[in-house]
């Protein structure tokens, strides 16, 4: 509507003018040598109009002829693009698929028409990965380092290459891609983390510590580098447990209650602690350790080291203590379990089955209930009951654990041995048919 307004003042306008002009009176006498021309003024004027809009057309018309090449190229530029595009639609859903050889298609097409653009690099690395062709892929990923004038694609590619050395555990050159990612980017925060975590791999503390602080820099949460480090400190404890030296194990002790103040949720910080105090004969320091953590969240790997560092006592004085232990969380799962298990070691079969009968009443208990139930019904020589419980037990949802990449762990690693991301393993409930791995 506003571009009807807009031509219907410019036509009044010119109609106006155009009046104005026809209207006006008197003529102009033009000399020449050798001749006088006479003409109305109003022919004079549109002469002059009319020779002006002849230049403004051939001005136009000429700009157009010179800049045609410019709009043709673009046009080009713009439909390989869309058909780039719709190329690396295609191969993302051949990817997803896993059909190889359709990515493979996907891609060259992509690169045809894109041929200055990372991702169809990126794609026909992927493609050449899912149909293991690993040479192939890293020959794509070096492609992409070839053009100086993109740092992106450079970073990129550097990446790829990296993630390919770390595959094939190769810590030497996925360390010498990521430090040439922070020539080309200083904040790389994944060049930084890879870094880290390879320091960790080696045990260079200092080292992982120096990356640490540069992974901070590079705009990271508060909160995950206190994450982080909390991780590096168990880890650093993790490895000085092989030491029999006495300095070296209270290193251990101090690191892990590092850990443990730096991040509450890391409870095998907190069980490493207790663990290395009653190798150490303090007993005391370690059942407080434990007891405060147990106050905040009750957890299955703290329940395993209380029952680790009170097993010099009697069942009596066990079933005493843990009483104390589990404070105001009497009524929580886990300690429930952790009393059943004291109860079944002191042969109380018949108060192991009350404490945990709450948790399976009514829902489908864990893997880890079924099991515990099967052992108190064997101790009241109920086997056919016994046997039924194992059963369940067969097709009882998994319980919580360490998980990493899909996979249950037996004990909390600083590396998930998935992905090779420092801190990739956490505590949750995994599929019932995740395959163990064990350290």
């Amino acid at each position: 509507m506003m571009r009807f307004i807009l031509a219907l003042t410019a036509v009044l306008m010119l109609t106006s003018l155009a009046a104005l002009i026809a209207n006006l009176p008197g003529t102009v006498s033009i000399a020449v040598p050798g001749h006088i021309i006479d003409m109305p003024l109003t022919v004079l004027l549109g002469a002059v109009l009319f020779l002006v809009l002849g230049a403004l057309a051939i001005w136009v018309a000429a700009h157009w002829l010179w800049h045609l090449p410019v709009h043709l190229r673009r046009a080009r530029l713009a439909r390989n693009r869309k058909e780039g595009e719709a190329a690396l639609a295609g191969g993302l859903m051949a990817l997803a698929r896993g059909d190889a050889s359709a990515a493979d298609e996907a891609t060259r097409l992509a690169r045809k028409k894109m041929p200055h653009q990372p991702l169809p690099l990126l794609m026909a690395a992927q493609a050449a990965l899912l149909d293991g062709r690993r040479d192939d892929a890293a020959a794509n990923y070096q492609a992409m380092l070839g053009d100086t004038k993109l740092p992106q694609q450079i970073s990129l590619g550097l990446e790829g290459l990296y993630h390919l050395a770390r595959s094939e555990n190769d810590a030497d050159a996925a360390g010498t891609y990521a430090l040439q990612v922070l020539e080309v980017d200083t904040k790389s925060s994944w060049a930084l983390e890879g870094l880290m975590t390879l320091a960790v791999q080696i045990g260079d503390w200092p080292a992982a510590e120096k990356w640490l602080r540069r992974w901070g820099r590079s705009g990271v949460a508060r909160a995950e580098i206190k994450q982080r480090r909390a991780i590096l400190a168990l880890a650093e404890a993790q490895s000085l447990l092989g030491e029999d030296d006495p300095a070296a194990q209270m290193a251990a002790v101090k690191k892990a209650e590092q850990a443990a103040a730096l991040d509450p949720k890391l409870v095998p910080a907190t069980a490493l602690a207790a663990q290395l105090l009653a190798r150490a004969g303090d007993m005391r320091q370690a059942r407080k350790v434990l007891k405060q953590a147990w106050q905040k969240t009750p957890h299955a790997v703290l329940a395993q080291a209380w029952l680790d560092c009170h097993s010099d006592q009697p069942a009596a004085g066990r079933m005493r203590a843990v009483g104390r232990f589990i404070g105001k969380h009497r009524a929580h799962e886990e300690a429930a379990i952790l009393r059943a298990r004291i109860a079944l070691a002191a042969r109380r079969f018949r108060q192991a089955a009350n404490l945990v009968s709450p948790f399976i009443a009514g829902a489908r208990p864990s893997r880890r209930l079924c099991v515990l139930m099967a052992e108190i019904e064997v101790g009241l020589e109920r086997e056919g009951e016994a046997q039924g419980w194992r059963e369940k037990a067969r097709r009882a949802p998994a319980e919580d654990g360490w998980r990493a990449g899909g996979l249950r762990l037996d004990e909390w690693q600083p590396i998930c041995p998935v992905t090779g991301r420092l801190g990739g393993v956490s505590w949750g409930r995994a599929t019932p048919d995740a395959p163990l791995l064990t350290a």
